[in-house]
Order: structure tokens, then sequence, then C-alpha cells
């Protein structure tokens, strides 16, 4: 609890410009550390946000299913060994084979019988009685959204990844672009500063986007102007002045 209140204790006072003097001099360690804090909480707060989606995805999955007149699944499928998916330590494991599986996973599709772990207890369905779907649209869209929940923990994994991708690149390109701003704006500033300030100056940046993808809205990339505004007074709070007689006016790449 005080970790995730520190955190947002730090994420308020990035919305204070005059807290980037100290920013700009944290070290690498505690900015990538903050930034990864970041990343995480910003998807915790997607996945809050997306709730009332995830309890109503079995109702949208039905409703979608109302538009389809005539959907009959006759599948011939036979193994002539288990499937287990990965080899050693199988998640997802399918037998129609005339064998009994000797091991054991999360998902297991046997004959037409689908098993699956969930949390103490273990969900069981046979699926042959859902060769027509259309008339057990209500089962099966229970079915597809348990289905779809049991992805959620590799889902998540994949958000987390992607945000910290696209937010570091996006940190690291505005410290590139800082620096030709801070040419502009005739002040010399460490490289170092540069980074720091656009690794905490992206945090109101990345909640804004985050909220902007879960309710679909689009507003001319306006999310990215909080992290223009905080960098560029960073520039004017850390940088000196530029001597016209120095030789190196502007950016000093190590501080």
């Amino acid at each position: 609890m005080k970790k995730v209140l520190g955190f947002y204790r730090t994420f308020l006072q990035t919305i204070n410009p005059q807290s980037y003097e100290g920013f700009a001099d944290s070290t690498a360690k505690n900015s990538f550390k903050y930034f990864f804090n970041l990343t995480l909480n910003a998807l915790i707060v997607m996945i809050i946000l997306m709730l009332p989606t995830i309890i109503g995805l079995p109702h949208a999955i039905e409703n979608q299913l109302n538009h389809v007149e005539t959907f009959n699944l006759n599948i011939d499928f036979k193994t002539s060994s288990p499937l287990m998916i990965p080899q050693k330590n199988p998640v997802v494991l399918i037998n129609y084979a005339n064998e009994t599986p000797t091991h054991n996973a999360k998902i297991i599709l046997n004959n037409n019988v689908l098993y699956a772990g969930v949390l103490f207890d273990t969900y069981q369905k046979n699926l042959t009685m859902y060769k027509d779907v259309v008339a057990t649209k209500t089962d099966i869209s229970k079915v597809l959204a348990f289905l779809l929940l049991l992805m959620a923990p590799t889902v998540a994994i994949i958000f987390y990844a992607y945000f910290s991708i696209k937010y570091l690149a996006i940190a690291i390109l505005a410290s590139f672009v800082a620096v030709f701003i801070a040419a502009i704006l005739r002040r010399k500033i460490p490289y170092k500063k540069l980074i720091n300030s656009a690794m905490y100056g992206i945090s109101l940046t990345v909640f804004l986007d985050v909220i902007f993808f879960v309710f679909g809205y689009s507003y001319y990339y306006i999310q990215f102007v909080p992290l223009a505004v905080f960098v560029i007074g960073s520039i004017i709070i850390n940088g000196d002045k530029i001597d016209p007689k120095a030789k190196n006016r502007f950016v000093e790449i190590k501080g």
C-alpha cells in the first residue's frame, strides 16, 4: 500500500511544473523504476475502466450471434495422440484419441468435453450439444466469454509490454525533440535532464491516452500536450541561458 501511495504521490507531483527541477536530476534507476510503475498502474486503470465491458461480454457476444440465421458445426477431428501446448507443462491439451490423457493442463478438450480450471473449481461442458450454434447461442456466448477471460492474464502481459515499449519510445522521441526546442529557446541543458523530464512528464499523457483508448475518444492527439508542456517547462527551469561565446551552446551529452 505504501508503494502505491508513494507512486501516486509522485504522479501528482509530475503535474506541477516546478517539480521538474528535482525530477530532471533524478537517477536513471529511479526514472526507469517510476516509468515502469507508471505503465503498470495505467494497465490496472484500463482494466478497472473496462470492467463493465468485461461483465457484459456474454451479452455482447449473444447480440452478435442474433444476426446469424443458420450455423451448424459438424467437425470431424481426431488425433493419434494428445496435443499438448506447449509440450512441457502444457496449458492446453486436446485429445481426440482412444486413450486417456496422462498429463494435466489448465484447459483440456477431451473427446468433445471441455474442462477448465477456475480458481479452486473445475468448469466442465460437453460440446456436442452446441452443434447448432443459433439454438444454443446463450450457452455458447457464456463459453466464449469464459474462454476469453481465461486468456486475460496473457493479454494483460502483452498490453503491459506494449505500453512499456510504446511510451518509452515516445519519451525518448520527446527528449530528442527537446534538444531542438532547447536550441530555439536558447537554453543549455544536459541531455540527462531532458530524458528524465520526459520520463516523468509523460505521466499524465499515459493516463489520458489509456482513458481515450478505453472510451474510443480521439481528440487529435491532445493527450500528448501535457508531455510537451512539462518538457518545455523543464528546459526553461533547468536550462542555463546561452553564452554566445560558448562552443557547446545548447545540450551537454554528459551531465
